[in-house]
C-alpha cells in the first residue's frame, strides 16, 4: 500500500470538493446521493475540516464522493488493478463498498446492548449554567487562544463588553477572525422572546443595538486588512441556541429554555471527533453555518 487511508481520503475529498466548485456545492451533491447527516446536509466547514485532517469523515462520505467525481480509491492506494482482471475486480471493489456501507448502517442504526454504557459522543463538558461556563472558559482567553470566533445567539453580551475595546482590537488586528450573528433587533422572533421573559417591549432590543454597536465602534478603530475580519449579521427565526463556534472545531453550545433567562440555562461543549463523525458537533456547526448564510450582512 502507497499511501495511508487517512491520507487518500484528504485527497479524494479535495479532489472531489475541486471538481464540484467548492465545499458547499460538494455537500449537496453528497445530500443529492442521499449522503449527510440526520440535520440534513453537511457544512461547509465539516468537508473543510475533513480534508484539513481534523475530523475523519463517515465512509459513506468517501464511497459516495469518489463515485460522483469518478475518483479512483484503488490507484491511490497503489492497488490498481490489470486490464486482464478490471471487470471481476470491479465486482470485487463493488461487493467489498456494498460490505462497508452495510457496516455502516448497521453500526448508526442498531440498538446498543441493553448492558452496554450510556455514550457522552464528542460532548466534552456540561455547565449548570453560563457563569458556570465563562468561569471554565473565560472571553478573554478563548479570544487570545483561537484564530477564528463565531458566535450566534440574542444579544452576544459576553462576546461584545466582556473583553475591552482595546484588547479586541488588538486581537483582531493580530489576525483573529470575529463573526457575530445577532438576534435581528426589529425582528418578530426579539419581540417574541421580550414577551416570553416577562421583559418590557424593547428591552432585550436595546441590549442588541447596544452590542451591534459597540462591534460597529471596534471596527471603526480597525486598519482596512482587519476591518475585513470582522463581520456582523443578523437572523430572526425563532430563538433557540447560542452557539460559539472556535477555529471551526469547537462550540459552546446553550439553550434558550422557556421563561428561562439565558444566564441561567445549562451549556454544553462539543468538539470535533474522528470517533465520532456523527456526534452534536457536526448538527451545531450545522445549524450555525445554515443560519449565517440566511442572515443580514449589517454594514458601517
Amino acid at each position: 500500500m502507497n499511501a495511508t487511508w487517512d491520507n487518500v481520503v484528504r485527497d479524494v475529498l479535495d479532489q472531489a470538493r475541486r471538481a464540484a466548485g467548492g465545499g458547499a456545492p460538494l455537500a449537496l451533491a453528497l445530500r443529492s446521493a442521499n449522503v449527510g447527516p440526520e440535520s440534513g446536509t453537511y457544512s461547509e466547514s465539516a468537508v473543510s475540516n475533513w480534508i484539513k485532517g481534523r475530523a475523519r469523515p463517515p465512509a459513506d462520505v468517501v464511497l459516495a464522493a469518489a463515485s460522483l467525481y469518478g475518483i479512483s480509491l484503488d490507484s491511490r492506494l497503489g492497488l490498481e488493478p490489470s486490464t486482464a482482471k478490471a471487470e471481476s475486480n470491479d465486482v470485487e471493489e463493488l461487493r467489498a463498498a456494498v460490505h462497508r456501507l452495510e457496516a455502516l448502517v448497521h453500526e448508526r442504526l442498531a440498538p446498543p446492548a441493553e448492558d452496554a454504557a450510556f455514550s457522552t459522543r464528542d460532548v466534552r463538558a456540561v455547565f449548570a449554567d453560563r457563569s458556570e461556563a465563562l468561569a471554565a472558559m473565560p472571553v478573554l482567553r478563548t479570544l487570545a487562544t483561537s484564530q477564528r470566533v463565531e458566535a450566534m445567539g440574542l444579544s452576544l453580551t459576553a462576546l461584545c463588553q466582556g473583553v475591552s475595546d482595546v484588547t479586541l482590537a488588538e486581537l483582531v488586528e493580530n489576525g483573529l477572525v470575529l463573526r457575530c450573528l445577532f438576534l435581528d433587533p426589529e425582528g418578530d422572533a426579539t419581540r417574541a422572546r421580550e414577551l416570553e421573559e416577562g421583559h418590557p417591549v424593547g428591552h432585550l432590543a436595546k441590549i442588541t443595538r447596544t452590542n451591534m454597536l459597540a462591534i460597529a465602534r471596534l471596527r471603526e478603530t480597525l486598519s482596512p486588512e482587519a476591518t475585513e475580519r470582522v463581520e456582523v449579521r443578523t437572523y430572526d427565526d425563532p430563538l433557540r441556541f447560542n452557539i460559539t463556534r472556535f477555529d471551526l472545531a469547537r462550540t459552546l453550545v446553550q439553550p434558550y429554555l422557556p421563561r428561562v433567562r439565558g444566564l441561567d440555562a445549562p451549556a454544553f461543549l462539543v468538539e470535533a471527533d474522528d470517533a465520532h463523525p456523527h456526534g452534536l458537533f457536526s448538527i451545531f456547526d450545522a445549524v450555525f453555518s445554515q443560519t449565517w448564510d440566511r442572515g443580514r450582512v449589517i454594514e458601517d
